[in-house]
C-alpha cells in the first residue's frame, strides 16, 4: 500500500488528510504522533490511492477501504504526483473542506518561473530572472547580464538540474542548446556568496527556525541533498522579514524559503519559496500545534496563531536536526 495509515481514525477526534508520498517518512515519524497527542487523527492517503465518488448530493473520499472525511487536509505533493496532487486538492476544497497549501499555493511555488513572478511583483527576489523559448533573447540577457548565471529547470527540487555560466562558452553552449529545444529556459544572475544559502521554515507566514546549508567542498550548489553541510542558523530581523514576505507572496502556511546572501551588495535575495519543505523537529511541534489548531477552526488559526518559540539566537544542539542529518552538522 502507498498510504500511510499507521491506526484507524479516531471517530471522535478530527481528521487530518495529508495528501503525499512517503519521501517526509522521517517528518512524519514526528509530526504524526504529535498531532495525536494534541487529540487529532490522521492518515497519509497517496494520490494514486484516493478514490472520488460525485453526485449532485456529495463529494465522498476513500482509500484502502477506509472512507475519509477529514476536518483539514494538507497538501504535500510535488514532482511527478503534483498534477494529480492539485486536482484531488481542489476537490477536496469544493466540497468543501479547508485545504492547506493547496492546489493554487503548491503549483505557484513548484514552478520557478511563477515563484519568481510573485516574488518580482512584491519587489523582494533582489535579482531578475528570464524565462521564455526564444535563444536569442536569451542569448541578448546573458550577454547584458556581464556576470555568471545560472540555468535550472522549470520544476523540481535538491539541486538537480542547474547549470552554471561563467563563461561566454559556457554561454555559447546554453544558447546553442536550447535554440532546438522544446522546452522553456529559466535563468538568473549567479549570486556572490560565502558558499552557502539559509532555509527558512515558516509556519503560517511566521519564520520558526532557519539552518545554514553550505556547498560541499570544490561545489556551488548549497542544498542538502547535493552533498554539503549544515548549521543552525540564528534568525536576525531581516532574515526573518524577508522570508515572511516570500510565505506571504506565494501562500505557503508551511513553508521553506531559500536566502541568499549576495556578498557583492551585503544584501539578501530570496531563490525561491518551497510548498513541501523537509522541516526539522522544533518546527514539526509547532506545525502540530498550527495543524491541530487550524483543525479545529482554520480561520481563528489564521488570524491569531502564534509560534510559541522562535529560534533566534545560535543553538547547536544536534537534537534540532532529524538523525540523517547529524553527520552533516558543522560548528
Amino acid at each position: 500500500m502507498l498510504s500511510r495509515i499507521d491506526e484507524q481514525p479516531n471517530p471522535h477526534h478530527p481528521l487530518i488528510v495529508v495528501l503525499g508520498d512517503n519521501i517526509d517518512d522521517e517528518d512524519h515519524d514526528l509530526l504524526f504522533p504529535a498531532l495525536r497527542a494534541r487529540g487529532i487523527s490522521v492518515v497519509r492517503i497517496h494520490p494514486h490511492e484516493l478514490t472520488v465518488e460525485m453526485d449532485d448530493t456529495a463529494i465522498r473520499f476513500s482509500a484502502a477501504g477506509l472512507e475519509l472525511n477529514p476536518a483539514l487536509v494538507l497538501g504535500w505533493v510535488l514532482d511527478d504526483l503534483l498534477p494529480i496532487g492539485m486536482s484531488h486538492l481542489d476537490a477536496f476544497a469544493a466540497a468543501g473542506i479547508p485545504v492547506i497549501n493547496d492546489a493554487l499555493t503548491l503549483f505557484r511555488a513548484q514552478s520557478k518561473y511563477v515563484c519568481s513572478a510573485h516574488l518580482a511583483a512584491r519587489g523582494i527576489a533582489g535579482y531578475p530572472a528570464i524565462t521564455g523559448r526564444e535563444a536569442d533573447i536569451l542569448e541578448t540577457w546573458l550577454r547584458e547580464l556581464d556576470a555568471a548565471a545560472v540555468m535550472k529547470p522549470l520544476s523540481g527540487f535538491g539541486g538537480e538540474g542547474l547549470t552554471l555560466i561563467s563563461s561566454p562558452a559556457d554561454a555559447r553552449e546554453v544558447v546553442d542548446k536550447h535554440a532546438h529545444a522544446p522546452a522553456s529556459f529559466y535563468a538568473v544572475p549567479y549570486i556572490d556568496n560565502p558558499g552557502r544559502d539559509i532555509r527558512v521554515n515558516t509556519i503560517n507566514h511566521r519564520a520558526i527556525f532557519a539552518m545554514y546549508r553550505y556547498a560541499p567542498e570544490g561545489g556551488w550548489i548549497t542544498n542538502v541533498r547535493a552533498g554539503g553541510g549544515i548549521a543552525m542558523c540564528p534568525l536576525t530581523p531581516d532574515i526573518a522579514a524577508l522570508a515572511e514576505q516570500a510565505s506571504r507572496a506565494l501562500g505557503t502556511l508551511i513553508g521553506g524559503i531559500d536566502i541568499g546572501e549576495n556578498t557583492r551588495t551585503g544584501g539578501l535575495v530570496v531563490y525561491e519559496v518551497n510548498s513541501c519543505p523537509t522541516i526539522e523537529p522544533p518546527v514539526i511541534e509547532q506545525a502540530a500545534d498550527f495543524l491541530a489548531a487550524a483543525t479545529r477552526d482554520l480561520d481563528s488559526a489564521l488570524r491569531t496563531w502564534q509560534p510559541s518559540k522562535i529560534y533566534d539566537t545560535l543553538d547547536e544542539d544536534p537534537a534540532l536536526f532529524h538523525l540523517s542529518k547529524r553527520a552533516k552538522l558543522r560548528k
